[in-house]
């Protein structure tokens, strides 16, 4: 998982809290993955595609041992297909200046 990229749950994906932590469920393939831990709800609500993971964690205020936990869970079910990445737009570079007819280019 790269920390400075942006992420969100899956369009096929839905969440739910729940007392032992969360539940998870894809509509695509009927699976349901269990989250077992609270935290990990809030984090994956907070990865909307609009903050870095970095982010999402640091407004989580994890620990640094947690940090890494979730990062793994993350991973996961980022293998899952459970999150997915949203790729950063990379702007077209300006065209160059047109060359009037009949002159050179300097």
């Amino acid at each position: 998982m790269e920390l400075t990229a942006t992420y969100r749950l899956a369009p096929y994906a839905a969440i739910r809290a729940e007392r032992f932590g969360g539940l998870i469920y894809r509509y695509d393939n009927r699976r349901l993955y269990f989250l077992h831990a609270p935290e990990l709800v809030g984090l994956l609500n907070a990865l909307d595609g609009t903050m870095t993971l970095d982010d999402a964690l640091d407004a989580l205020d994890a620990p640094e041992p947690a940090r890494d936990r979730y990062i793994r869970a993350l991973a996961q079910l980022e293998r899952l297909g459970v999150i997915v990445r949203i790729a950063r737009e990379v702007p077209e570079p300006p065209a160059p200046p047109a060359v009037a007819a009949g002159s050179a280019p300097a």
